[in-house]
């Protein structure tokens, strides 16, 4: 399963490279559309399953999984918590992937640490991160933390291209255009400070 999958690129290149289903989660009916439109164009809707469902209210049988992967998206659940949930949906000795977003140096400013108390208390050093997985049953078997590029190239640039679009469309309508302005903020908190935070993707097994 790929919980918070999105328009899910990376669903399809899970697809490729497996023979089993997928079951592709998100609350969001466009990214399920999109997501099934790309499925189709490359011959992988036998393989990929949409599912419409907030990640809260997973509703599956205990035990059903091999593998659960979720890139940037666990984090609404909260870490802890997401852990707990996939621990019980996958089978014994079951995988999970999942990207967290943590501090990479030591020591950040107490203007990264004041900002992260508004926007993701949870956040912890790689370590916390290791700690929390093994306590809620888990053995880390492999981490890395993504490179820059993954935020700028995949997530920030694209958005970014469309802001001037989308302050033109929503013209007037103040709540929209507070949120362009905030992701525009969230941007240059990055540019300046991503020498301290990050994503981090962990792979992990079930160990009872």
């Amino acid at each position: 399963m790929d919980i918070g999958c999105g328009p899910g690129v990376q669903t399809i290149e899970l697809a490729k490279i497996s023979n089993g289903k997928i079951i592709a989660l998100d609350n969001h009916q466009a990214f399920l559309d999109k997501l099934m439109e790309q499925a189709r164009n490359e011959r992988l809707e036998e393989n990929i399953i949409p599912k419409n469902l907030s990640m809260l209210d997973m509703d599956f049988d205990e035990n059903t999984f091999d593998i659960i992967w979720s890139e940037g998206a666990l984090y609404f659940m909260g870490f802890q918590n997401g852990l707990k949930r996939c621990h019980q949906l996958l089978k014994n000795k079951g995988y999970l992937a999942v990207t967290e977003l943590v501090y990479i140096a030591p020591n950040p400013p107490d203007t990264v640490i004041q900002y992260f108390e508004n926007e993701y208390p949870d956040i912890k050093n790689i370590k916390g991160k290791i700690e929390v997985i093994q306590k809620e049953g888990f053995n880390l078997i492999s981490n890395f933390t993504l490179p820059e590029s993954a935020w700028l190239n995949n997530y920030y640039l694209p958005i970014e291209r469309e802001l001037p679009l989308l302050n033109k469309k929503y013209k007037g309508n103040e709540i929209a255009l507070g949120v362009f302005e905030g992701f525009r903020n969230e941007v240059n908190f990055y540019n300046k400070y991503s020498e301290f935070y990050g994503y981090e993707f962990f792979v992990m097994q079930k160990n009872n």
